[in-house]
């Protein structure tokens, strides 16, 4: 399994929040091999709306409508986060994600 693979998995068992831990550089699995934010311009964009939407998605799940907390109104992005990962997920290093699952087998 490639490494949109393994993001496309992990997301559909539930673990929003792992992946999440990734792309903001939270996880214990990341190494200097995940770059994190891209430098161009539009995978930058991107970026910033999947991190948005991973936010979305472990708060209120699979909702596709407009959701209200806390006086904010916060969308899903689906979109951008199928763009993310169309551009191969950029930011995230395969080997980490390798080592996050040799320690928690799908």
């Amino acid at each position: 399994m490639d490494k949109v693979g393994i993001i496309r998995e992990l997301i559909r068992l539930g673990k929003v929040k792992v992946v999440l831990e990734f792309v903001e550089g939270d996880s214990v699995y990341i190494s200097d091999a995940s770059e994190g934010v891209p430098q161009h311009p539009d995978l930058r964009r991107i970026w910033v709306m999947m991190v948005h939407h991973l936010r979305f998605v472990s708060e209120f799940g699979d909702a596709l409508e407009t959701q209200c907390k806390d006086g904010k109104y916060l969308s899903p992005h689906y979109e951008e986060f199928e763009a993310w990962l169309s551009a191969g997920a950029p930011g995230i290093a395969d080997k980490d994600l390798r080592a996050y699952l040799k320690e928690n087998p799908l």
